[in-house]
């Protein structure tokens, strides 16, 4: 997609279990879509299941080719597919923003999982393969609400210090070119 202008702008893959975060993923790509920068939209999202019906393969494989930041949200269901997908977005050495979200539990007696001290799945995945990364991941959020402003900022910064390398990557290739 190429703006009147012939500004192309970045594609940011959005990640996370579709059942657990249906209407949180809506609305951050909508967000996304929407942000402006002077008069230009900058940023698009791209949620997978707009792409085709069921997630394969192929689909994370060409949707993350195509894409410059990658955001994963991770709650209490593990998604095979959302680790497949963070793993190809890794494999391609895209900026990845990852966060956390632990939603206050009602009145009662927490889970037994909880009680014993035991890890959850997900919480396993964080610490094992994406901490030892040297990824941030942000969180826990509480909310989603908290969450979509987290995102829609640290976007913002992320752009930013893409802009940022990709001048500076000019300017080695400048110099490096004068001095022949």
């Amino acid at each position: 997609m190429v703006s009147g202008n012939g500004v192309r702008p970045f594609t940011v893959f959005i990640s996370s279990a579709q059942t657990e975060f249906q209407t949180l993923r809506r609305t951050l790509k909508t967000r996304i879509d929407n942000e402006r920068f002077v008069d230009e939209r900058i940023m698009r999202g791209i949620l997978i299941e707009d792409e085709r019906g069921d997630v394969i393969p192929e689909d994370i494989k060409r949707e993350i080719d195509g894409c410059s930041i990658y955001v994963g949200v991770f709650g209490r269901q593990k998604s095979d597919w959302t680790i497949a997908e963070y793993r190809e977005a890794r494999a391609r050495d895209l900026p990845a923003l990852v966060y956390q979200i632990k939603r206050k539990r009602g009145r009662g007696r927490p889970r037994a999982v909880e009680r014993r001290g035991r890890k959850s799945d997900v919480q396993n995945f964080l610490d094992e393969e994406i901490k030892p990364q040297g990824i941030r991941i942000r969180g826990p959020y509480r909310s989603e609400e908290a969450l979509e402003e987290a995102v829609m900022l640290d976007l913002a910064w992320q752009v930013s210090d893409s802009v940022k390398e990709a001048a500076l990557v000019r300017k080695t290739i400048h110099r490096g070119l004068s001095s022949m």
